[in-house]
This record gives structure tokens, C-alpha cells and sequence, in this order.
């Protein structure tokens, strides 16, 4: 009896270290090392080169864009459309500065101001600054956008 105690006593010490273990690993799998600063930086980036498909992946199924006094843009896939319409805009200029952010549980938003110069058609050179603010949510892997308004200065 006393030697079917211990082996109760190490397989119960052993259960213990192997939940912790896989708790342990499961929460380094599923941490989000990206901030919703780098995502504005990616924005930033990807912006400046005009791609379109990979701008749309930074926001939400359902997210919104939009700027002072227009409609705003709502849904992923009219993000993408959206951005795809500006065959004609080469943008040689992009700078998104972070003024402040919060983050609170899953949601964060972040506000900053945009400078912008961009080329219309080839020819036209056009500098546009304002003001935006990023409402971003927290799925399982990542940080993503579900709110974009900018307005100019």
C-alpha cells in the first residue's frame, strides 16, 4: 500500500508539472508581440508604397475609414477597393506621427498627424497634413484596425 501511495504522490506531481509546462508554453504561442504603435509604423510603410491588399489586411472584417466631411468606407474588402481606386496618386512622402495611445484590455486607440506628398497623374505634386485617430481591437494573434478617421489641418 505504501508504495501504491507514492506512485499516486509522483503522478499527481507529475500531472502538476505538465499543466503548468503546457500553460506556460501556450502563453508564449499565443502572445501578441506586435503594439498597436507597430501597426501604425506598418501602416505607415505600407501607405507609402501603395499596397492596397496589404493595408486592407491591417483592419478588421468590418472596419471603418473615413475623413472629415466624406462617407466613410466600411468593410475590409471596400477598404481594399477603396485604396485600389488611386491608380493615378504615387505618394513619395509618408510620415504618421504618434502623438499619444491607450490601450485598455482589447481595444486600444491611437491618435497622431499624417504629412503627405503625393504625385496626381504624374505630374501635380500635392502636401496634405491632418490628424487621425486609430481604434484598433485585439484578436487572438494580433492587432487590428477597426476605426480610422483622419481629418486635415
Amino acid at each position: 500500500m505504501p508504495c501504491q501511495k507514492n506512485n499516486l504522490v509522483h503522478i499527481k506531481s507529475f500531472y502538476i508539472l505538465a499543466v503548468s509546462i503546457i500553460a506556460i508554453c501556450s502563453c508564449s504561442d499565443t502572445s501578441i508581440k506586435e503594439t498597436p504603435q507597430d501597426v501604425i509604423d506598418k501602416y505607415e510603410r505600407l501607405v507609402l508604397q501603395m499596397k492596397a491588399d496589404s493595408i486592407a489586411q491591417l483592419f478588421t472584417t468590418y472596419a471603418e475609414i473615413g475623413h472629415q466631411y466624406q462617407p466613410p468606407v466600411k468593410g475590409r474588402d471596400s477598404i481594399y477597393s477603396f485604396l485600389s481606386s488611386f491608380k493615378n496618386i504615387t505618394v513619395i512622402r509618408n510620415r504618421d506621427e504618434i502623438v499619444s495611445s491607450s490601450i485598455r484590455d482589447d481595444s486600444a486607440t491611437v491618435n497622431g498627424s499624417y504629412t503627405q506628398t503625393v504625385i496626381v497623374s504624374g505630374k501635380d505634386t500635392i502636401n496634405v497634413t491632418g490628424k487621425f485617430t486609430a481604434t484598433m481591437i485585439r484578436d487572438k494573434s494580433n492587432w487590428l484596425i477597426s476605426k480610422m478617421k483622419t481629418r486635415s489641418n
